[in-house]
């Protein structure tokens, strides 16, 4: 099985990358609005594919501000620390197992380069993202807060450069 990695610049996204990228978000189903608009919110992308086939996603993002405020982690005192986030990562269910979105994470992580970064993530549903966050450097900080969208618990992750 031949795995393809692709980094995007936002630059350079074309209609056919925001279609795989919005796609994928959809079979994901844990973001909220217009998950056509969501490429252009991002300053790199990364899609893995299979055969020509879009199978994992990752991006950064413009940071989600709220993640740091007293209603959620309580750490609005470094939020102005942060602008991107490391975010959008989703591995399609039938190619979990092949280190995916761990190979997508590290990729992006390394194409950023050294600012600050911030991800958020459920805590106790997805032990395998908490552990790819710790891997490249981030750290869990703050109080967890419970999602808008789904019944899981969110934790902010910070990387200090």
């Amino acid at each position: 099985m031949n795995i393809e990695y692709e980094i995007i610049l936002k630059e350079n996204l074309t209609d056919d990358i925001r279609n795989a990228f919005a796609d994928m978000l959809k079979q994901q189903g844990k973001v909220q609005g217009d998950p056509q608009r969501k490429a252009d919110r991002c300053k790199l992308i990364c899609i893995a594919r299979i055969g020509g086939e879009p199978v994992s996603i990752g991006a950064i993002k413009v940071k989600t501000n709220s993640d740091f405020s007293d209603k959620k982690s309580g750490l609005s005192d470094l939020s102005n620390d942060f602008e991107w986030e490391l975010g959008y990562l989703y591995t399609d269910p039938k190619y979990t197992g092949k280190e995916l979105a761990k190979n997508i994470a590290r990729m992006l992580v390394d194409e950023f380069g050294g600012s600050n970064l911030m991800a958020s993530t459920e805590i106790a549903a997805n032990p395998v993202m908490v552990s790819i966050l710790k891997q490249l450097g981030f750290c869990l900080y703050g109080k967890p807060w419970k999602s808008a969208i789904h019944d899981d618990y969110l934790g902010l992750f910070l990387r200090f450069k």
